[in-house]
């Protein structure tokens, strides 16, 4: 069975449905932990709008260590603090 949690009953998230819903895109290597917050927006300038998100994070590689461990979560851009 192929993995839905990144699916909505509407389909997967997309670079240009993310940067609608002004969202930012979380990324982190898993093997060294860098850390990279990254603007959907110009990723969709770059990929295409409708490149769904998790198709994205499958092309990413660490830009400190070389992996291509990357995990992500999508997150508001503004977490509202002081």
């Amino acid at each position: 069975m192929q993995d839905k949690r990144y699916e909505s009953t509407a389909g997967p998230a997309t670079l240009g449905s993310t940067a609608k819903a002004h969202l930012v895109l979380r990324t982190w290597c898993r093997h060294c932990r860098h850390a990279v917050d990254v603007d959907p927006a110009g990723q969709a300038e770059r990929y295409g709008a409708s490149l769904p998100v998790p198709e994205w994070v499958a092309r990413l590689v660490c830009s400190q260590c070389g992996s291509r461990a990357v995990d992500f979560v999508v997150a508001p851009r503004h977490t509202g603090g002081l």
